[in-house]
């Protein structure tokens, strides 16, 4: 990934690739796009045996954001979960890891309760091995990719250029050519 500078100690983070703040100003714009799309070219690679995205773009005019973003990931990732139990008859087990957040205990509530209650839904959260994990994106490959990942949504569902959309938007969970992964609502 770091091919086009020499350095594998750079932090991951879209927003200062793409314009050049912090670390990341030094290092030509081109080639800041291509360590971007050379990390979102990774994770196409390895989709789907290593890598498959879940991800939620959600107006921000819409009531309770937070809630339904986290709502429709942990829902995705457990229905997922549970195809795979139905497909192979075994037990599975996920977690899901976010980026350090003020709305951590939040997080955590909802899951706790949407493992014993269920959510919005009625769904219950039957499939996780444990309440979600916070890392802080400056000490987390994986979460400096899903950053990668969200930024690339934002630039496509907000400013509608795909240049870095475009490389992952296949890499979503699916099943039979139906997409699960990825939820969109937009006004």
């Amino acid at each position: 990934m770091f091919k086009h500078i020499g350095r594998t100690d750079l932090e991951l983070h879209a927003s200062p690739m793409r314009s050049g703040r912090g670390v990341w100003r030094g290092i030509p714009k081109g080639k800041r796009n291509a360590i971007l799309k050379d990390c979102l070219e990774h994770i196409r690679k390895n989709y789907p045996w290593q890598c498959i995205l879940f991800g939620a773009v959600i107006d921000n005019k819409t009531d309770d954001v937070d809630e339904m973003l986290f709502t429709q990931i942990t829902s995705r990732f457990d229905k997922f979960l549970k195809r795979k139990f139905l497909k192979y008859n075994e037990a599975v087990r996920g977690f899901a890891v976010f980026d350090k957040s003020k709305l951590e205990n939040q997080y955590q509530s909802w899951s706790r309760l949407y493992q014993s209650l269920g959510n919005m839904w009625k769904e219950k959260l039957n499939n996780f091995a444990e309440v979600p994990l916070f890392l802080d994106l400056r000490i987390s490959r994986s979460i400096q990719l899903a950053d990668l990942i969200a930024f690339s949504l934002f630039r496509y569902f907000e400013h509608k250029d795909d240049t870095y959309y475009s490389i992952i938007k296949d890499c979503f969970d699916k099943d039979k050519n139906q997409q699960y992964g990825l939820y969109v609502l937009q006004s």
